[in-house]
């Protein structure tokens, strides 16, 4: 495809930019050889690297980094194992030049897998011991996940932010650098590309400019907010849509935490405009992908909602609608699954992950990590083939595969009317579900966290169908090993689960299937519960 006019109009600016005094120089080598055609950007102007893999710029250096779109079939060569090296700081005044080179390595990439890695949530708290926790299902997961797929192509890490928690970072003295040399110690075993989450940002940092100078650490670890790369066939963009806001002495306080550690969920116009010259390179043909901390919309099952400015994603729907295929947007935040489109952005396509440290390591002790829509914990696989559309999948620390849970209610009545602390926290709390009382009796329940558009939930009692109702609904799970033990201080509840499906049985002793299918009719999936199902929530 031809370059659009705008790509024209950025190429006679790299020949001016070369043609004044450019600051910014260096060289792009690939294997050891010059790399024509590479994209560089100091986060406003762009130009690319000439036939022997030189470039120039003027640069006013106000983001204070110089980076490049790593062109398809290469990566940059890697800072410690983990972080590809695609950005350097500009250290220097503004009237000094700098000289930054940037080397890359071939790599095959028609095949590949992405780990997506939603609000680690790292915090070093000796209460939820969670790095231990960290080090005793996440990384297993990972290098479980990496040395399968290692054989069939690269594998990468896409961090969707929050990768720490900003307001323990003075408290247990462990903040986005620390979270950074855990892994590095570890030995984390693939390429990490990293996106802002609002817990990412410094809280004792406060006052004019604190969107960019709270995200200092962040910068020094994961380097830009907003850059893309070409993986294989494909184009990933990552944008920052939280903007720090950190209302002066407001908000729950931490040692050294000076503000209330409020955010907007939003794009700058400056990332705007980077995007929109960034997708000029980019032919209408290339799948897009886009990972951010923060959802765009959501869906409850019902109705559709904005997280993000309406006027912001009808900008970028307008940019995606040159496209061969809607834009996959990947974020985290929510801590729970949310695949949905809008039908006001047709061309923006949104699957929003769970946290993989499920509710931030707060599970009750000894029992399975779960998310806050009752999902169990882990993390979503993604593998890329040229020429196919994506597949996933979601791999749980304890189960393998899990996209859903059945609750045979005759046994989580009895388990609520026969527990003190729940009989106690139902006494306290009456607005909370009490799933012992007689209305819930012969119903099975089902939480299909993995629900996407069009999907369809069948229970079947020996072989008949029954009435299936989707309602929003505490899953009985979260509220035992999440909510119960922390009640003094979370009052409501906060396992609500958008997706749960309930049925009335004839029978307390019958088997139920459960058959979900998507909106082409094919079976997803199918499971057979033999009633009575006992509720152990320390097995289930």
């Amino acid at each position: 495809m031809k370059r659009t006019f705008i790509t024209i109009l950025f190429s006679l600016a790299a020949v001016i930019a070369l043609s004044a005094q450019p600051n910014v120089k260096g060289r792009v080598l690939a294997d050891g050889k010059p790399l024509a055609g590479v994209l560089v950007t100091d986060g406003v102007n762009f130009t690319s690297t000439d036939a022997s893999g030189r470039y120039a710029m003027e640069s006013k250096k106000e983001v204070g980094m110089v980076y490049i779109t790593t062109p398809s079939g290469y990566v940059a060569e890697s800072i410690d194992g983990m972080r590809p090296g695609f950005w350097q700081y500009m250290n220097l005044p503004v009237e000094q030049e700098e000289i930054h080179d940037f080397r890359l390595k071939s790599e095959n990439q028609n095949y590949y897998t992405v780990l997506f890695a939603a609000d680690l949530h790292l915090s070093n708290d000796p209460e939820r011991d969670d790095l231990e926790l960290f080090k005793q299902n996440t990384m297993p997961l990972a290098l479980r996940e990496y040395e399968t797929a290692k054989t069939k192509g690269p594998v990468y890490t896409m961090n969707l932010g929050d990768f720490t928690h900003d307001i323990y970072w003075y408290d247990f003295e462990f903040n986005e650098a620390d979270g950074l040399r855990l892994i590095q110690d570890l030995g984390y075993p693939t390429s990490i590309y990293s996106v802002m989450g609002n817990h990412d940002h410094d809280g004792a940092i406060i006052g004019e400019d604190v969107d960019k100078r709270a995200a200092w650490i962040q910068h020094n670890c994961w380097g830009p907010s907003a850059y893309s790369v070409n993986i294989g066939p494909d184009h990933w963009v990552f944008l920052d849509d939280i903007v720090y806001v950190n209302v002066p002495g407001k908000g729950k306080k931490g040692k050294n935490i000076k503000g209330d550690r409020s955010y907007e969920q939003r794009l700058t116009q400056e990332q705007i405009e980077r995007l929109e010259t960034d997708l000029s390179y980019v032919s209408d043909d290339t799948p897009v992908y886009v990972c951010v901390h923060c959802p765009f919309f959501k869906f409850n099952g019902r109705e559709h909602s904005t997280l993000v400015p309406g006027d912001q994603l009808a900008v970028l729907d307008k940019m995606a609608a040159r496209f061969t295929h809607p834009f996959m947007v990947y974020a985290g935040h929510i801590h729970k699954f949310d695949f949905c489109d809008h039908p006001s952005y047709p061309h923006l396509v949104q699957r929003a992950y769970p946290a993989t440290s499920g509710i931030m390591w707060g599970t009750k002790k000894g029992w399975p990590l779960i998310s806050g829509d009752g999902s169990d914990a882990g993390m979503c696989v993604g593998v890329y083939e040229a020429g196919k559309a994506p597949s996933y999948a979601f791999k749980t620390y304890e189960f393998g595969e899990e996209y859903f849970r059945v609750y045979d209610m005759n046994e989580v009545g009895k388990y609520y009317a026969s527990d003190p602390e729940l009989k106690a926290m139902l006494a306290q709390y009456p607005a909370r579900k009490n799933y012992a009382k007689k209305e819930y009796h012969n119903k099975v329940f089902v939480n299909y966290w993995a629900w996407e558009p069009g999907d369809v939930v069948e229970m079947f009692e020996n072989g008949k169908p029954l009435k299936v109702e989707m309602k929003r609904s505490e899953d009985p799970l979260h509220a035992i090993s999440y909510d119960l033990p922390r009640m003094k201080n979370h009052p409501r509840p906060k396992s609500a689960a958008d997706h749960m499906y309930e049925a009335k049985t004839r029978s307390a002793k019958s088997p139920v299937t459960v058959r979900i299918s998507d909106r082409d009719g094919n079976v997803r999936y199918e499971k057979t519960i033999v009633r009575p199902q006992q509720f152990n929530p320390s097995t289930l």
